[in-house]
């Protein structure tokens, strides 16, 4: 049996684009970060055409194909594969003690020795791949818990008794995370449109 791959991918916004705000800024981040969910496609020699959504907005699967997508100012990120799927990009910045102390109990506060924002915004986009995964979203994050920290770009999150393996990369200040099945290999694919 051979192992299975999938391909991450996150692209810089355009620099005209920033110049946006509100809605605009959100419907063109939205429509990108699809765009990058169907190059994650295209990778596994698939197409996906439909970006259909439930009532609460989590990704509906289009022929079998499960797709999952997060997008920031500076960069978007998706991802699609024959499984459910997450993805999540964070900008690794200053976090308050309030918040930090809301996210992560003590144990998750634990688990790393480096600096409050690294370790906050690994635990974050650890718990939201996982969320995404399970569709329930941010509402789920009370019940998540980074369980360990497997090495510098792996941990492991339980979420209603099952653990599941976060794979994760970091470039420019920024942190992306994607739910890895198995032995699934993750081959991060990084670029613009």
């Amino acid at each position: 049996m051979s192992q299975s791959i999938i391909y991450p991918t996150i692209w810089a916004v355009p620099s005209g684009s920033l110049k946006l705000s509100g809605k605009p800024q959100v419907d063109f981040l939205r429509r990108y970060a699809r765009q990058a969910v169907s190059s994650s496609a295209e990778a596994l020699g698939l197409s996906i055409d439909a970006f259909d959504t439930d009532a609460n907005g989590a990704p509906l699967p289009v022929n079998g194909i499960y797709w999952s997508l997060s997008h920031k100012p500076g960069y978007v990120a998706g991802v699609a594969a024959g499984h459910p799927i997450g993805i999540d990009v964070e900008k690794i910045r200053a976090v308050s003690n309030r918040l930090f102390d809301k996210v992560l109990n003590k144990a998750e506060q634990c688990l790393m020795e480096t600096d409050q924002a690294l370790t906050f915004f690994r635990c974050w986009t650890a718990k939201e791949v996982v969320l995404k995964r399970v569709g329930v979203g941010i509402k789920g994050l009370s019940q998540s818990r980074v369980r360990r920290v497997i090495d510098d770009y792996h941990m492991a999150v339980a979420y209603q008794g099952k653990e599941f393996i976060v794979a994760q990369t970091f470039f420019n200040q920024y942190v992306a995370a994607v739910l890895k099945t198995g032995d699934e290999i993750v081959e991060w694919q990084f670029g613009i449109a």
